[in-house]
């Protein structure tokens, strides 16, 4: 925990290097205090099948969920949409420039009484 799910349509038009992109993420939310670099776990998700609004084809997005344990203020978790969204802005230049690109972070909570966790040495 957290957990970190980067989703995003298969017609962008940048490549970044996305290992690189989520070291920077998980650096982000290290960096806040509030995380252990060791506990968050990262992952891209790319969706070859999709359709934005009316399925015009200059459409594209990318979106990034984060799930942390619940119980954090709302502005804490304010501030770390708008720390992540600044990590994925310079990411997708291309794609911001010459298609509608929508690009979100949310944050969710976890059930911190049913969430489970099992580690191994």
């Amino acid at each position: 925990m957290p957990h970190c799910l980067l989703e995003h349509s298969a017609n962008l038009l940048d490549a970044p290097d996305w290992t690189g992109l989520l070291r920077e993420v998980n650096r982000t939310l290290a960096d806040t205090g509030l995380f252990t670099a060791a506990d968050i776990k990262s992952r891209v998700i790319r969706h070859e099948t999709f359709v934005i609004g009316d399925g015009a084809p200059d459409q594209a997005f990318v979106t990034l969920n984060l799930q942390i344990l619940g119980g954090r203020p709302d502005e804490v978790k304010a501030g770390l949409s708008e720390a992540l969204l600044a990590v994925l802005k310079p990411a997708f230049p291309l794609t911001a420039g010459k298609m509608r690109l929508s690009l979100t972070v949310q944050i969710s909570d976890l059930h911190r009484p049913s969430y489970r966790r099992q580690t191994s040495p």
